[in-house]
């Protein structure tokens, strides 16, 4: 499977002594899979944009940008 990268890396914070960094649709799918915060709406749709980013369906960028969007919702994006 090739790598589909982030254009820009997502930095989060998911608890007070852990931070990490989003590079890749994949790293993206491995936390929504074990995610910390909230199961919204938001959640959900970055969770299938980002199967369909490894499938093909959708650009990576679109993606990243649910996927920033979910973590906002759940309050784990570092500004």
């Amino acid at each position: 499977m090739s790598e589909k990268t982030f254009a820009t890396p997502i930095h989060l914070k998911l608890s007070s002594k852990r931070q990490t960094v989003i590079r890749t649709v994949w790293e993206a799918l491995e936390l929504l899979r074990q995610w910390p915060g909230r199961r919204g709406r938001e959640y959900r749709a970055a969770l299938q944009r980002c199967l369909d980013a490894l499938d093909g369906l959708t650009s990576v960028s679109r993606a990243s940008r649910c996927f920033a969007a979910a973590a906002r919702e759940s309050g784990l994006l570092l500004a």
